[in-house]
C-alpha cells in the first residue's frame, strides 16, 4: 500500500478489490484536516460505487471531521453509490457514538468480552513480561485477537506513551511486524525499522521513531489446531541483531502460552482456572530492569 507523502496532520493511501474502494487514513483529523479528506474522497476514482474508509489510524475526530464523513455518506446515497466506515478508532467511534451518525456509516462495534477471553488477555500479559525478562528488552506490548473484527487490539504494554498506543490501538493489516506475525503466524524479527520493508513508507515508521524504537520482534500466539489468540512484541531502543536463541525462545513462550490456553479451555467441570505459564530457559545474562509484570 502506498501512502502519501508525510503531512502536518493526515495521510492517506488507496486500496482496491474487486467490489469496493478503501481509502486509508492515518493522523488527527481536525478542522485544518477537513479540507484534504474531502479532497480525497471527491477525486476518489470508485468503479463499482463503493467506498470504505479505513480510520483505524486517525487518532482524533473533530466535529467537523464526523460532518465531512456524515455529508459524504448522504451524497453517495443520493448518487446511488455508498461511502461506510469499515474501521475505527476508538477516538472516531466515540465522536460518531456522540454525533449520533447515522447507522449505515458506522463501523460494527467490538466483539464484546466472553471468559475465554478474558483469560487469553491475562496469558498474554503474563506472557510480555516474561517476553522481556527473556530478552531483556525495555518496551513491549501484547495484543489479543479479535476474530470478529479481524483486528489485534493491545491489552497490556510496557515503556510505551501516545501516541504509540493511540496508533497501534487496532491493527488489521501488514504494515507492522504483529500484523504481519499474525497474518503469516510466523515470528517476524526486524533488526532496524528504518530499513525494514515492513516499515518504509508508512505512517508507523513515524511513530516508531518517536517512540525510540530500533528493532523489534513479534511472535503470534496460537493454540493447538491453529486457533488465534494474538501477538507478544518486544521493542528496543537500538538496532541490532536478533540471536538465534532469541528467535528460539520467543517461539517457546508464545507455543506454551498456546497450550496453556488450549488445556485450561477444554478442562471440564473447573472452567477456565489461573495458572502460571512455563518459563522457558532463559538467555545468558539478561538484564534484570526488564523482570516484572506488564504494564496494565
Amino acid at each position: 500500500m502506498v501512502w502519501s507523502a508525510p503531512a502536518p496532520r493526515l495521510r492517506l493511501a488507496v486500496s482496491r478489490a474487486d467490489d469496493h474502494t478503501v481509502l486509508h487514513v492515518a493522523g488527527e483529523l481536525d478542522t485544518l484536516a477537513v479540507p484534504a479528506l474531502e479532497h480525497a474522497l471527491h477525486g476518489l476514482e470508485t468503479p463499482t460505487g463503493r467506498v470504505e474508509l479505513d480510520l483505524s489510524r486517525v487518532t482524533f475526530c473533530s466535529l467537523a471531521g464526523v460532518e465531512l464523513l456524515v455529508s459524504a455518506h448522504r451524497r453517495a446515497a443520493a448518487a446511488g453509490a455508498s461511502l461506510t466506515v469499515r474501521r475505527a478508532h476508538s477516538a472516531v467511534a466515540h465522536t460518531m457514538r456522540l454525533c449520533r451518525v447515522p447507522s449505515g456509516l458506522r463501523a460494527p462495534a467490538p466483539n464484546g468480552h466472553r471468559d475465554e477471553h478474558a483469560y487469553a488477555r491475562d496469558l498474554l500479559r503474563d506472557a510480555l513480561a516474561l517476553a522481556l525478562r527473556i530478552t531483556g528488552a525495555p518496551m513491549g506490548n501484547a495484543q489479543l485477537y479479535d476474530p470478529e473484527a479481524g483486528a489485534l487490539r493491545i491489552v497490556a504494554q510496557r515503556g510505551f506513551h501516545q501516541p504509540f498506543l493511540s496508533y497501534f490501538e487496532t491493527v488489521q493489516d501488514r504494515e507492522s511486524a504483529c500484523g504481519v506475525a499474525l497474518q503469516d503466524q510466523s515470528g517476524v524479527f526486524v533488526e532496524e525499522v528504518a530499513a525494514s520493508p515492513v516499515f518504509l513508507g508508512t505512517p508507523a515508521l513515524d511513530v516508531l521513531r518517536e517512540a525510540g524504537v530500533g528493532g523489534v520482534a513479534s511472535v503470534p500466539v496460537a493454540a493447538p489446531g491453529g486457533v488465534r489468540l494474538g501477538v507478544i512484541s518486544v521493542h528496543r531502543p537500538l538496532a541490532g541483531h536478533w540471536t538465534d536463541e532469541q528467535r528460539a525462545t520467543l517461539g517457546s513462550l508464545a507455543r506454551a502460552t498456546g497450550s496453556a490456553w488450549h488445556d485450561l479451555r477444554h478442562q471440564t467441570g473447573r472452567g477456565l482456572a489461573r495458572v502460571a505459564l512455563p518459563l522457558p530457559p532463559p538467555l545468558p545474562s539478561p538484564r534484570s530492569g526488564a523482570v516484572g509484570g506488564a504494564d496494565r
